[in-house]
């Protein structure tokens, strides 16, 4: 129960962050990984990007630092488990999308893709390796996020390659 009141507040902290940030988003989907918004944030500034991004993992730590002396000291546990595990520099979680916004002010987009590909190919390999050492299925979890996340950018990067393609035509007649 305390893990569904943890996840609410992280993901309704993101809510109210792009509420802040007037993000525009047309569609919100309730996922196995939280709440996903659909919105367009290519074009929004990195400081925007930071804010959007650690709203949830800020909210989980700032609930751990008011229970964790309390008698719901299991609640706070669990946000601050939480607000380390979103940290992890896999997409889709909140530390992946941090550290591509970052990438996005040095590299391509292309590069960005394909380096956050590797990452989160790196992260699946080494929870495998926790999972075989310590026998510990919760990183099966953290691993359908790593494929996910390698999924979504193989679509970004087909997506980019299309519309790329498709103005080169487009231009030549």
């Amino acid at each position: 129960m305390f893990i569904l009141i943890a996840l609410a507040a992280h993901e309704t902290a993101h809510l109210i962050s792009a509420l802040i940030l007037r993000i525009k988003f047309y569609k919100i989907k309730i996922t196995l990984f939280g709440f996903n918004l659909n919105a367009e944030l290519e074009s929004l500034a990195l400081y925007k990007k930071l804010f959007l991004f650690l709203s949830g993992p800020v909210c989980n730590i700032c609930l751990y630092s008011i229970f964790t002396k309390t008698e719901y000291k299991e609640f706070a546990d669990i946000n601050l488990f939480l607000a380390v595990i979103n940290m992890i520099p896999i997409v889709p979680l909140d530390g992946g999308n941090i550290c591509k916004a970052f990438l996005e002010m040095f590299l391509n987009i292309k590069s960005v893709c394909r380096y956050m590909i590797m990452t989160n190919t790196f992260f699946i390999v080494l929870f495998l390796v926790i999972i075989h050492m310590h026998e510990n299925y919760l990183y099966l979890l953290l691993i359908l996020m790593g494929l996910k996340g390698i999924l979504e950018e193989n679509r970004i990067l087909i997506e980019k390659t299309i519309r790329k393609n498709y103005n080169l035509i487009k231009f030549k007649k």
